[in-house]
Formats: C-alpha cells, structure tokens, sequence
C-alpha cells in the first residue's frame, strides 16, 4: 500500500502519521469535556502525551511477550545474525499491550497530579477508539495486520502479491461504531468503571470476531485460539465483573 509518505524529502512511516492524527483529532474532541471533569482544554494535551507513551511502551511490551517462544526457538541467531534476532521479538506492536499501558499511564499520571483516576478514565475512554479507527487504516496503509486469503473481496497488499481481506478497515469501523455508542453513552454522567466496562465488552466482542479473519499469525496462538482472543475473553470476563460490581455496589 503506502507505507510511507514523503513530505519535504523524508519518508515518514504511514503508521506513525495516521496515528498523530487519530490522537490528535481525538484530543481536540476530549477537550471539549474538560471543564467537566475540573480540567483544563491544555491539561488535555499533556494528558494525551502521557497516555501516548503508555500506549506505545505497553504495546512494544506486549508484542515483545508474545515473541517469546518463537525467539527462544531462534535463539541461535543471538550468535550469528543478532540484528535479525532483535527485529523478530522487538519490532512490533500489540493493541491489547498498548490498551493496557495508556491506562497504566493513566493512573500514574492520575496519582502524581492528584486527580481522580475516575475523572481521566471518563475523559479519555469514549474517544480512544476513534484514535485507534486512524490507527487501522494507518495499518492497512503499511500492509500490516492484513487479513486472510480471499480472491473476491480481498486487496492486494504488494509484500504479499495476493488478494487479503483488508480486515484492518473492518476494524476501522467497528471503532467508530463504537466511538459513536460510547460518546453518546456519556453525553450524561457516567460512572468511569460502567464506561470503560462498555467498551470493553464491544471491542473484545469485535476483536475476538474479526481475529478469524486475521491472515497475519505473528502474534501467536494457543490450543484453539489466537493470543489475542484469549486476551479477549479475560478482557470480556473483567468488564463483565465490572458492571456486576457496580450494580452491586451503588454507592460507587
């Protein structure tokens, strides 16, 4: 596809640009609501750069953990080809990693400017997935996380000279369909753990779906399912708790 755009004489990784636009598209959004929460339209900026670093740290991590048995199996590149080594088992991202990692940030930063967690869950939670939808159609740009085999409705992504099913814009959309749910779910206040437990509970439904259409295996996979529908189902099992929770405890 375009992995990379030229601007000015540098290349510019597709990937990269589409996700500075997501994000920032999705904090000028947030921005709006800042008032709502005792927050600054500015505060915003610095919180989405902290979530950011979370997000990328947490999905380097992720993809890293993942790699494990395959890097252990090729271990005897660390002697003879160590560069090759180190791109195999550091060189890519995981989404549940990053996911997991923005809102490790999240609290930490929560913590250290003594704002309630809650507040910034509320914040940032109903536009993440608008972020990720640029996101995924910076990977079907690059030609990553494409999907299966399929002569009719797939696209041809040129590293790999046959059609796949652009399952990355598949799930481009399903993150604004649920953008729109939870923006709109949160016109009214919400509790911050009914919130992040929707949104949980729509995107692991559509993850561990759109998972059978993945044509990509780096991730790796586990007796019947892939690495991240298993990361899926705990993601479910948890959000699920979490409104049991809430409903059980009004006080919250």
């Amino acid at each position: 596809m375009f992995p990379f755009f030229t601007i000015l004489g540098r290349e510019i990784p597709t990937f990269g640009l589409m996700g500075i636009i997501g994000v920032a598209i999705a904090t000028y959004l947030a921005s709006f609501r800042a008032k709502r929460y005792n927050l600054e339209r500015t505060d915003v900026v610095y919180i989405a750069a902290f979530a950011g670093v979370g997000l990328l740290l947490g999905s380097m991590i992720m993809f890293t953990l993942t790699r494990i048995p395959m890097l252990w199996r090729m271990r005897e590149l660390v002697s003879t080809d160590l560069w090759r080594w180190l791109r195999m088992g550091f060189g890519g991202m995981v989404f549940y990693g990053g996911l997991f990692g923005a809102i490790i940030a999240l609290w930490l930063y929560a913590k250290r400017m003594k704002i309630p967690f809650g507040n910034l869950i509320l914040l940032t939670v109903p536009v993440f997935p608008l972020a990720h939808a640029f996101m995924r159609v910076g990977c079907f740009l690059g030609g990553c996380c494409y999907g299966i085999f399929h002569e009719t409705l797939g696209v041809v992504f040129p590293r790999l000279g046959a059609p796949h099913l652009p399952v990355q814009l598949y799930e481009s959309f399903a993150n604004l369909i649920i953008f729109a749910v939870i923006w709109t779910f949160t016109i009214k206040e919400r509790h911050w753990i009914t919130v992040v437990s929707f949104y949980g509970l729509m995107y692991s439904v559509v993850r561990f779906v759109l998972e059978y259409f993945r044509g990509d295996v780096a991730r790796g996979a586990a007796l019947w399912f892939s690495t991240s529908q298993w990361i899926s189902i705990a993601v479910f099992a948890v959000c699920i708790y979490g409104l049991i929770y809430k409903n059980k405890r009004a006080d919250l």
